[in-house]
């Protein structure tokens, strides 16, 4: 398959670090790809970061979609898959916490898989959520039979015609998205390389991540739907072979 692709970054409210983050991407990544296009979707920020992308849009070769209003992340996100015109999506998130250069060490190995992820190595977050994410990794790869290192990993490339499988799933979790999306393209049979990357303290503003009140509730919310998960991905994985057997 053609290696064509689709920058998506999602954005709401990060006027302190946006720029900074969106022509790291620009110089690193984008203007060195023979067939790609940056799309930035914002989700009705109110600290000026609207006024910054729009004036960034004017400047260079950025597709920017802004919405009035905010959807919520689980919306934004959706919307998003629906705007890529190219065979490949690299999701990155907008924190400046990953290196824009090392989406070349995941590249080479789209020729051979449908999914590659990149894992943080020597993470630079808090140590509570260090921890929480380890735990829960080998929570999901116990339940699910999987063998993730990071799934909920921000910094990934996905074959766009995959997530388009997806997209009319009835997703269940409204945190932690990714790692349903994982179980969802992983029981579907799509082919996934994790590779280690890079990662970095936010420099500038608060994590725009889960507040350390809410990671309990959410933590909690999640696991109960691990059961929920499990039973919707193999229900559609079922009916997306038997879909594409009558079509054989």
């Amino acid at each position: 398959m053609k290696k064509s692709i689709s920058i998506v970054m999602l954005v709401y409210n990060e006027a302190e670090i946006i720029e900074k983050v969106i022509r790291d991407y620009y110089n690193n990544v984008f203007v060195k790809l023979d067939d790609a296009e940056f799309i930035v979707a914002e989700d009705g920020s109110t600290d000026g970061t609207k006024e910054i992308l729009d004036r960034l849009s004017k400047e260079l070769d950025i597709r920017l979609v802004s919405g009035t209003a905010r959807k919520g992340y689980v919306q934004a996100y959706k919307d998003s898959i629906k705007l890529p015109e190219k065979n490949y999506i690299f999701f990155t998130d907008s924190s400046g916490k990953h290196y824009p250069e090392d989406f070349w060490d995941m590249y080479p190995y789209l020729d051979r898989y449908d999914i590659v992820s990149g894992y943080k190595v020597k993470r630079k977050d808090p140590l509570y959520r260090i921890v929480m994410t380890r735990v829960f990794n080998t929570l999901v790869n116990i339940y699910f039979g999987t063998n993730f290192k990071d799934i909920d990993s921000g910094f990934k490339i996905i074959r766009t015609d995959a997530m388009k499988d997806i997209l009319n799933d009835n997703w269940i979790c409204t945190d932690l998205i990714s790692f349903e999306n994982m179980i969802r393209l992983s029981y579907r049979g799509y082919t996934l390389k994790e590779v280690p990357v890079r990662h970095r303290p936010r420099e500038n503003g608060p994590s725009r991540g889960l507040p350390l009140k809410k990671i309990p509730k959410v933590i909690k919310m999640v696991l109960s739907n691990f059961k929920a998960v499990k039973a919707d991905a193999r229900r559609c994985a079922a009916k997306t072979k038997v879909e594409v057997k009558k079509k054989g």
